[in-house]
């Protein structure tokens, strides 16, 4: 998702024509994953909504795939770090490379650097899916462009008969957005290049996991600059940074 505007958000802004049907494109995919049948499965609770950002407890997750659709595509490595009263883990919770079960793309192999003989044992999305669900279960989860790896691992989770109930998340590219509103680029190379941040791994689900825990954690205080202090306000203020300008945005 390429994320533009060039004006500045107010949140308090009245709606406009073109904002629901934004809002309905964007995360129609994630909402599609409750659509069959199945158990539901839940994610945990949430942090209360006055909880202070500094204080937050999450996961941090990326993701890489096969490609950008996420009807079809497939989830080929996943990562996630530990975000806890304002500290990141060093280490990451877990770090999986997972089998699609069909060929990769080269156009996608030469993004991310993952072939097929380097997936080929590494297990199949259901092997991996407990581990990965035991760290949604803190029940809020912050990523870059986040609603596509939450809207690919509903899709998965479809495929194993059931539906996910997705955490609460935040994500950096809108809160980014929101904080820099003159920017038109909301990729995570140049969101970290703004604060000095080295990717160690980029287009890695371990290496941009991590730039993204430490991105958040510059954003925390431009955020409270803002006035925007608890976990709540976050969530309204990134949701104003995809309404407010909805053709500038691109899902």
């Amino acid at each position: 998702m390429a994320l533009q505007t060039d004006s500045a958000i107010d949140p308090s802004a009245p709606e406009v024509p073109g904002r629901t049907a934004l809002w309905t494109r964007l995360f129609g995919a994630l909402r599609g994953s409750l659509r069959s049948a199945g158990p539901i499965i839940r994610c945990g609770h949430s942090p209360a909504l006055h909880t202070p950002l500094e204080l937050l407890e999450a996961l941090v997750l990326d993701t890489e795939t096969t490609g950008l659709n996420v009807r079809s595509d497939r989830i080929i490595s996943a990562a996630g770090f530990s975000l806890s009263a304002g500290s990141l883990s060093e280490a990451p919770l877990f770090d999986r490379l997972v089998d699609p079960g069909r060929p990769i793309p080269a156009a996608s192999s030469a993004f991310h650097g993952i072939v097929d003989e380097m997936v080929r044992e590494a297990g199949d999305f259901a092997e991996h899916w407990p581990e990965i669900l035991r760290h949604l279960e803190i029940g809020l989860v912050i990523g870059h462009q986040i609603f596509f790896d939450l809207a690919i691992l509903g899709r998965e989770v479809r495929r194993l008969g059931a539906r996910l109930q997705p955490p609460v998340a935040l994500d950096t590219a809108l809160l980014y957005a929101g904080l820099h509103p003159g920017e038109r680029h909301r990729d995570l190379t140049p969101c970290c290049a703004a604060f000095g941040i080295e990717i160690v791994g980029r287009h890695t689900a371990k290496g941009d996991a991590a730039a993204t825990g430490a991105l958040f954690l510059e954003l925390v205080p431009l955020l409270k600059a803002h006035g925007i202090r608890t976990l709540g306000e976050a969530l309204a203020f990134e949701r104003a940074a995809i309404l407010h300008h909805p053709r500038r945005w691109r899902w």
